[in-house]
């Protein structure tokens, strides 16, 4: 006859559980976090940004990455039409490279990128520089 100890088997039951999500969902296994997905995830996070005129519900992260998620590729049905299919070429490995990849939000970008860096000179070099250049022209 054999007798476990209980508090070894609670300690391997809680390691077991906290390497998964738990039966509920489906023991899905705790992700390992590379560079690429917290880049992914904090696009996710940050997506009202990308587009301010889509409205999307808030995440529940809290400051944190989550420990169990997955993440795949879309793949289209063989009913789907092909003209409505993406093309190969425009697909990208990860989401950062396909948010950058389009051209609408490439120009937007760039233009609150311009509207930050002009508020950040405003009161520096750039600001004395401009009032000397009134000065010389007899204008200040």
């Amino acid at each position: 006859m054999r007798v476990d100890d209980p508090v070894k088997l609670e300690k391997s039951k809680k390691e077991n559980e906290e390497k998964t999500a738990g039966p509920n969902w489906y023991n899905m296994p705790a992700t390992a976090i590379t560079p690429e997905i917290k880049r992914d995830l904090q696009m996710i996070k940050l997506r009202n940004v990308l587009d301010p005129h889509k409205h999307f519900k808030g995440d529940d992260w809290k400051g944190k990455i989550p420990k169990y998620f997955q993440m795949g590729t879309v793949i289209e049905g063989p009913t789907e039409f092909y003209s409505a299919r993406m093309n190969k070429k425009d697909r990208k490995k990860s989401i950062v490279d396909e948010i950058l990849s389009s051209s609408g939000s490439k120009s937007r970008f760039k233009k609150k990128y311009e509207e930050i860096q002009a508020r950040k000179r405003s009161g520096k070099k750039e600001f004395y520089k401009k009032v000397k250049d009134k000065r010389k022209k007899g204008k200040f």
